[in-house]
């Protein structure tokens, strides 16, 4: 079996990646389909010919998640065996880094906003009346403040009456929502859970991360991505705003109407 770099069983769906400790001992880490597995999606052991380890993992693996049960069953391997140099790329994280493009905003990114555990942070130049299926999303926004969600936004514009009228429809937006403007916002910035983020072009609206169809809504194009440091970059960007740090340093603020910094 080749050292030092994964290989795949295709007829059993199994994967192997062998390695010798400071002894000179061969040891195989063994990555076994649910099939086999008595624990769950897939069993996971680093086995020599003197002993076998089992790797226990806290979440569950599924098939489209195996270059991640890798990269962790690697790293697990690494800290039982610290003497052993594994490559460097092997040990790095797999993460989900997406494309969205058009109508993909409101399929991959609009539809994760109900799902939220802990917090959501929204930031947009404009802002709009905007209908998830059949329901305003600010309706969606006040079910998530009822649960105990943290919801920010950031937005650039006034909002106009049709905005308003769906607003006053939610009083517990009116102590809830957390809310802040200011004119320079340009960026389009979604944060799910302070763990994915959506960074690109479509503003809070119909036809930019909305529901419009294909003949009316605009082109956009963004990233959704858990990868931790465009999450952390994006609210970092986010947060420098949200704080006001940005506002000691403006020269706009004859334009600013509600002003972060009072």
């Amino acid at each position: 079996m080749t050292l030092n770099q994964w290989t795949n069983d295709p007829v059993l769906n199994e994967w192997y990646y062998s390695f010798k400790d400071a002894d000179g001992l061969e040891w195989t880490i063994s990555l076994i389909p649910w099939y086999e597995s008595q624990d769950g999606p897939w069993e996971a052991s680093v086995v020599s010919e003197k002993k076998a380890i089992g790797l226990h993992f806290p979440g569950r693996y599924l098939d489209d998640d195996i270059d991640q049960l890798k990269a962790d069953a690697l790293r697990r391997v690494a800290g039982l065996f610290p003497d052993v140099e594994f490559p460097e790329k092997c040990l790095n994280s797999h993460h989900m880094t997406q494309y969205i493009a058009d109508e993909a905003h409101f399929k991959e990114v609009l539809a994760k906003v109900p799902t939220v555990k802990r917090s959501l942070w929204i930031g947009t130049a404009d802002i709009k009346d905007l209908y998830v299926e059949d329901r305003p999303f600010l309706g969606v926004l006040a079910d998530l403040i009822k649960k105990g969600r943290e919801v920010r936004l950031i937005h650039a514009k006034e909002p106009g009456p049709n905005f308003r009228e769906d607003f006053d429809q939610y009083p517990v937006l009116f102590t809830g929502l957390e809310r802040a403007l200011c004119p320079r916002v340009h960026f389009k910035i979604l944060v799910f859970d302070c763990k994915i983020a959506y960074i690109g072009s479509a503003n809070l609206t119909g036809a930019g991360i909305g529901m419009k169809g294909a003949g009316n809504r605009n082109f956009e194009a963004g990233i959704l991505t858990d990868d931790p440091e465009l999450v952390v970059a994006a609210m970092n960007q986010f947060d420098s705003v949200w704080a006001g740090f940005k506002c000691k340093t403006c020269r706009r603020k004859q334009y600013c109407g509600d002003s972060i910094l009072k």
